[in-house]
């Protein structure tokens, strides 16, 4: 990060890296939501998606489309009581753990 660390150290780790253990998958209420940013044509498009049923059906789909795709990135987003997470996930355990989650309901 170079420039920035000085800004950053210390501060809590509101980022969590190899942590899909960790992330709420089963989650269906508002705690939790997913974000899908991907470079396409020098642009950032950017997609969000509720955890609901049809939305995780949805974002298995589009993570299955762009998991080639050197520059996607996944989210999850965890927001608790006090504190908002931010989970760095990996796309293709993002795929199984989904799909677990809906063969399962």
């Amino acid at each position: 990060m170079g420039a920035l660390d000085k800004y950053i150290a210390g501060m809590p780790g509101y980022f969590r890296d190899n942590a899909e253990e960790e992330f709420p998958w089963h989650e269906t209420g508002r705690a939790v939501w997913y974000a899908l940013f991907v470079v396409e044509n020098g642009r950032i498009e950017r997609y969000g998606f509720t955890p609901s049923k049809s939305n995780k059906r949805g974002l298995i789909q589009a993570l299955e489309s762009v998991c080639d795709n050197e520059s996607a990135k996944l989210i999850g987003v965890w927001c608790g009581q006090y504190v908002t997470h931010l989970f760095d996930l990996n796309i293709e355990k993002a795929i199984s753990k989904l799909t677990a989650v809906l063969d399962g309901e």
